[in-house]
């Protein structure tokens, strides 16, 4: 289910409104906890993929099904 223009960015941190995030280069960021999945935990890993100026995000399964 991974589209070849997905990247993959995994959620450290969510406090609030906001979320630490690190992208695939290893930054991390801040980002606001509404343009992620509703149901985002730290430890998650979300697909993000930019079409045309859109931000399409995705919450990829977890491991054996657990929080990480």
């Amino acid at each position: 289910m991974l589209d070849a223009d997905m990247e993959v960015i995994t959620v450290l941190e969510v406090q609030g409104g906001r979320a630490t995030v690190q992208l695939p280069d290893t930054s991390v960021e801040e980002w606001s906890v509404a343009s992620l999945p509703g149901e985002v935990l730290p430890g998650d890993r979300v697909g993000v993929t930019v079409d045309g100026g859109d931000l399409a995000v995705v919450l990829l399964p977890r491991l054996a099904g657990l929080r990480a």
